[in-house]
């Protein structure tokens, strides 16, 4: 009896196989479909939007002959909204950006005179304390301090501690 259970085990997983196989195929036969749903949607869009511009060249046709001065008004009249609908806006934003452009550059304009300045400033500044501190340094260390502490006392890195000690020969 347990070859024929077995059997009808096997049997019950031979048909779930078949059974989620078929599933499997039917997701996927679905995404196929909906992508040829779609793509008939669109080609019947563009097939509306054609129709309906072939109607309106029919209605042209039908329509009696104008005369040239009628046609040049016309295409004036529609050049002048096409304009106004469509070139007059972008006009107006690339002269907002102009304008933006402009107060940046000239923020930027003063931002480096300012940095000049201090440049400047720092540069009569920085040309004596270097020679303070070397003297500081040097005396620090005479009296007997660690580098790390002229550094945190002078509130100075230690590299430049370090280096000032050398080029003095202390070190």
């Amino acid at each position: 009896m347990s070859i024929e259970l077995l059997g009808l085990v096997g049997l019950a997983a031979l048909v779930i196989i078949v059974f989620l196989m078929v599933y499997i195929r039917d997701v996927e036969v679905n995404k196929k479909l909906l992508v040829y749903e779609k793509s008939i949607e669109e080609l019947n869009y563009q097939n509306h939007v054609l129709n309906k511009a072939l109607n309106e060249l029919r209605s042209i046709e039908k329509e009696p002959t104008l005369d040239p001065k009628e046609i040049e008004k016309k295409i004036m009249f529609t050049l002048k909204e096409e304009i106004h609908k469509n070139v007059l806006p972008v006009i107006g934003a690339l002269k907002e950006i102009e304008n933006i452009i402009q107060d940046f550059k000239d923020e930027q304009s003063t931002r480096i005179d300012r940095i000049e300045s201090r440049t400047k400033e720092m540069s009569f500044v920085s040309s004596s304390p270097s020679s303070s501190n070397e003297k500081l340094i040097i005396a620090h260390y005479a009296r007997g301090k660690s580098e790390a502490e002229i550094a945190k006392d002078l509130r100075i890195g230690i590299g430049e501690v370090d280096l000032v000690l050398k080029l003095a020969n202390l070190k």
